[in-house]
Formats: structure tokens, sequence, C-alpha cells
């Protein structure tokens, strides 16, 4: 793997978890870290240059994916809403 693209494929790795605990529910960033670790020890050994490009493209979109999905989580709730919390039925 060409030095170049090798530290591109660390940065997004890096990226990936340092987004991932971000996750405030604890099995959600249990599981993307484990994830993310599993695929890149999978994919470690990979030489050909053209496997590694489509492998780092569907890293970006992955990463992308997270982002939105924490933006998603951490989006207010409207008052009146579905998801309010003053429209869910009282427990107990």
């Amino acid at each position: 793997m060409a030095a170049s693209s090798r530290a591109q494929v660390l940065d997004l790795y890096r990226a990936m978890l340092r987004e991932s605990k971000h996750f405030s529910a604890y099995n959600y960033r249990t599981y993307a870290v484990r994830r993310i670790r599993d695929a890149f020890r999978e994919n470690k050994n990979v030489k050909d240059p053209a496997e590694i490009q489509a492998l780092v493209n569907k890293a970006k979109r992955d990463l992308g994916i997270i982002r939105r999905q924490l933006r998603i989580l951490d989006f207010p709730l409207e008052p009146g809403s579905e998801r309010s919390p003053k429209n869910q039925p009282a427990l107990g």
C-alpha cells in the first residue's frame, strides 16, 4: 500500500472511531466501534489498489452515514411531535 493511501486509510479509521464514540446509547456505540474495527482488520491484507480504493470509498460513505445518524439522534424534538416525551404513554 502506498504511503499516502495508508495515511488516508488510517485517517478514515480514526475518524470513524472518533465519530462512533459520540453515540449516546451504549449499545449503538459499542456495536459501531466493534464493526469498524472488525471491518478494517478483515481488510488489512488487501494489496490490490483498485480494491483498496473501493473499500476506502465504502468507508467514506459509512462515515457519512454515522455522521447523519448522529445528527438525527441529536435533533431536538418539537413539542407535539410523535417522538416528543409528552406524547408518550405513561409507564406503570
